[in-house]
């Protein structure tokens, strides 16, 4: 693929290359969206197993999740990429500067396509949830991008950590109807947290390599690696009382765990190398939210399935 020569200087190769891939097309974001979706859907469903077959009305509801969290991060970064020169220089929004035509069109097909899956098949809850989300959605995008303020980049991580929390808890939440309110805001705080962090090692790695090169960095260059530390254990210890305490079940509280080990452990290792290599490794944040979570619900899915067949 032509593009990977322009915005990637080393010529990504193998794994590195699909991360990259899905990185500049804002495709990791959805995943990590449907991923969490499925988590909590696995954890309230006790008969989900590999031979069971999910039904419609949540395919369709992951389906509108996914589309719905790719409009609003392949629009954020369109909108990023024309808004200062320093944010040019990162891959994703070199990419979305330089095919931006291509992109616009995507954009406005996956937006009708999405508008006519959530009429046709989504319940009215979902939908009028759906409704308020982009109203806070676009109020974010309105601060951020119309008034251009520097305190709005600098609150920018948590903010979308909220956003898409709300996005995944509320989708499940609506769809199934079998949280309640209290366990659901502790649910969202704690999965709010949790995306938070994967943002600010994102924006913490860009933020470095940014003023190496001397562009300007208004965002979390200002959040320092033992605070990340810090927040982490906050979150493992908030899961571990969960746990205990009968609001979280396993297979959430496992997730989020096994998700902060993998960011900490991505926070260390991109110590341990120059700024260069730690924008490289800060590609890997999103897997950080993919990959432990699906071996988590992998296993619980396993072990159904041979108590099922048993």
């Amino acid at each position: 693929m032509a593009f990977l020569k322009s915005v990637w200087p080393s010529r990504a190769r193998g794994l590195w290359r699909l991360i990259l891939v899905l990185n500049v097309t804002s495709l990791d974001a959805p995943i990590v969206a449907v991923v969490w979706f499925v988590v909590l859907t696995c954890e309230n469903d006790h008969s989900a197993n590999i031979f069971s077959v999910a039904n419609r009305k949540d395919i369709a509801t992951g389906l509108v999740l996914a589309m719905t969290v790719w409009l609003i991060y392949c629009g954020d970064r369109l909108l990023d990429s024309f808004r200062s020169g320093a944010a040019v220089r990162t891959a994703r929004h070199r990419f979305s500067r330089r095919n931006w035509r291509l992109l616009l069109l995507v954009w406005t097909t996956v937006f009708g396509i999405d508008a006519v899956v959530a009429t046709i098949y989504l319940p009215s809850a979902v939908q009028l949830f759906g409704v308020v989300l982009a109203l806070a959605v676009g109020l974010y995008l309105l601060w951020v991008h119309a008034f251009r303020r520097r305190s709005a980049m600098q609150w920018k991580e948590p903010i979308v950590g909220i956003l898409f929390a709300a996005g995944v808890v509320g989708a499940y939440a609506t769809n199934a109807g079998m949280m309640n309110g209290g366990r659901g805001v502790s649910v969202g705080v704690l999965l709010a947290g949790l995306f938070t962090l994967n943002c600010w090692i994102v924006s913490r790695s860009e933020s470095v390599w940014l003023l190496r090169v001397g562009g300007e960095s208004v965002s979390a260059g200002h959040i320092h690696d033992r605070f990340l530390y810090v927040w982490t254990i906050g979150l493992v210890a908030l899961s571990v009382w969960g746990l205990a305490t009968e609001w979280l079940a396993w297979t959430l509280g496992a997730a989020v765990v096994a998700s902060c080990i993998a960011l900490s452990g991505l926070v260390y290792r991109m110590q341990c190398v120059t700024s260069g290599k730690a924008s490289r490794f800060a590609l890997l944040a999103d897997p950080a939210l993919i990959v432990p979570p699906m071996l988590v619900v992998g296993t619980q899915l396993l072990y159904r399935s041979w108590m099922h067949v048993r």
